[in-house]
């Protein structure tokens, strides 16, 4: 039986990879409800033609643009089909496999990650005749990105000062990840929990 703290992208993948080689899951998250709030940029090179209309995705020349909110909504469907039990708004016992990610303490986001050295990045969703001057649609930079998901909403990232749109923000989002943007895709968190599930299975003493 394995216990797992977190259940964003990087928690769920930990625990589906678990789950599909047959061990018992149990994952403990903090917030009330996964997929909220959000934190993370909604983007992802590769995407389950399955999931684009479930996440409201929308291609681009990098990748996808979508509502990671309901992807991790989705992953969690996935875990529990599988056999894997999530429990909200419970802290994890202490022998958890960490997969918490590296995001300090926010509203409605109760416990302190501990994985990683970060920086801040500042984002909101806008109207796509508001963006601010800043930002390029559906260009991406080192310190910056701006993409439409599929729901003709535009989600923009800058690691900085988040500049004003003219009618405002729909919503503001902030997250510690990388400096670098091309660190900051899903897929690095889906890969990273994949990855500490893998080396979990390995370190098993072998049955005879």
């Amino acid at each position: 039986m394995f216990n797992i703290s977190g259940a964003g992208v990087r928690g769920l993948s930990c625990a589906m990879t678990l789950l599909e080689n047959n061990h018992k899951v149990t994952i403990f998250e903090a917030r009330q409800e996964v997929g909220n709030p959000v934190r993370s940029p909604g983007i992802i090179k590769k995407l389950d033609p399955n999931l684009i209309d479930k996440t409201s995705a929308k291609v681009t020349k990098y990748g996808w643009a979508f509502r990671r909110e309901w992807f991790e909504k989705e992953l969690a469907k996935s875990v529990v089909d599988l056999g894997g039990i999530i429990r909200l708004k419970t802290p994890a016992p202490k022998d958890s496999i960490n997969c918490t990610g590296g995001k300090t303490i926010a509203s409605g986001w109760p416990k302190k990650g501990t994985q990683y050295q970060l920086t801040s990045w500042n984002g909101g969703i806008v109207i796509s005749n508001d963006i601010p001057n800043e930002f390029t649609l559906n260009e991406m930079l080192d310190d910056r990105f701006c993409f439409e998901r599929g729901d003709g909403l535009v989600e923009c990232w800058i690691r900085g000062k988040l500049p004003r749109p003219t009618q405002g923000w729909l919503e503001i989002i902030q997250g510690e990840h990388p400096t670098s943007s091309q660190k900051i895709w899903t897929d690095e968190a889906i890969l990273e929990g994949q990855e500490i599930a893998k080396n979990l299975i390995h370190s098993l003493p072998e049955v005879s």
